[in-house]
């Protein structure tokens, strides 16, 4: 267990092979490490919460990413943890970051799973938990229906945490199938984790992910009119760049974020909603975005 804790946050476990300690196996990176992990784990009561804490503040955990020249020559594979590795979301985080950020994430928990609908293309898309009304909808299972049938739904719509997807051998959520979900075996040992070109496809095109965007827009501007805030580019960037990776948008970002802004402005023919929009799907396709750095 405690090999697997330590693979979830740093990539690679101090054993490689989660699923083998025998001989065989590549021996652990750090043995002593892994024992006193140990130790700590069965002194804590067992308690997994405590063994993310412990490993979290810890000082290689802080490490930056940044990978240089030594890095390269003396632990070109980080086995040595001479850097804090560069880890994707996986596609629950994913999913649950991009409705949490345009405001469309339902906190609601418990109860059926929410169903998903399959278009005659394959597209497995997820029912809301409930519109803007809100109407109960995790109790229903459609029918295999169309992707028209399907957007009828979404004006004002939540959806709750991945965790409460219907997952089926045959019908997963495109999104999540996309983004390395792993496979519903009896013995998946541990996730891959891919890069492949239909991850930033579907980002660049799917149609539930422009509609997040445009409401990931509505929410900043919503904040701005109810702070009352300056409505000028610079501070939209800021509030995006708050809302998307906690922190406040460096000088260099503002700049180049505001030009953005004047520049979409132009090619949406004064259009300053479509704009933003555009801009703040741009933010969900960037690697800051998609990666824990």
């Amino acid at each position: 267990m405690v090999n697997r804790i330590f693979a979830r946050h740093f990539g690679t476990g101090l054993a490689a092979d989660l699923g083998n300690f025998g001989r065989q196996a590549e021996p652990p990176s750090h043995p002593q490490l892994l024992d006193w992990l140990s130790l700590k784990f069965i002194q804590s009561g067992w308690s997994i919460k405590a063994m993310h804490r412990l490993m979290m503040n810890s000082k290689t955990y802080q490490q930056s990413s940044r990978v240089t020249d030594q890095h390269q020559k003396i632990d070109s594979r980080n086995r040595l943890l001479a850097r804090m590795p560069l880890q994707r979301l996986d596609a629950e985080a994913l999913r649950d970051s991009l409705l949490f950020v345009s405001g469309r994430l339902s906190l609601a928990a418990g109860g059926v799973p929410d169903a998903v609908s399959v278009d005659r293309d394959g597209l497995v898309s997820v029912y809301p938990s409930y519109s803007s009304e809100p109407e109960q909808v995790t109790s229903r299972t459609p029918d295999k229906t169309t992707s028209s049938d399907f957007e009828q739904t979404l004006t004002a719509s939540y959806w709750r945490r991945s965790i409460y997807l219907q997952y089926r051998r045959t019908e997963i959520a495109t999104m999540m199938d996309t983004f390395d979900y792993p496979q519903m075996g009896p013995n998946c040992l541990e996730r891959p984790v891919s890069t492949v070109s239909p991850q930033a496809l579907m980002l660049l095109n799917d149609k539930h992910v422009h509609d997040l965007a445009q409401s990931f827009a509505d929410r900043i501007l919503s904040i701005i009119e109810t702070r009352n805030l300056d409505k000028n580019n610079r501070t939209k960037v800021d509030l995006i760049y708050r809302t998307a990776f906690s922190r406040s948008a460096s000088h260099g970002e503002l700049e180049l974020g505001d030009q953005t802004l004047r520049k979409l402005e132009l090619a949406w023919r004064g259009n300053s909603s479509q704009a933003l929009a555009t801009y703040c799907h741009t933010i969900f396709n960037t690697a800051a975005f998609l990666y824990v750095d």
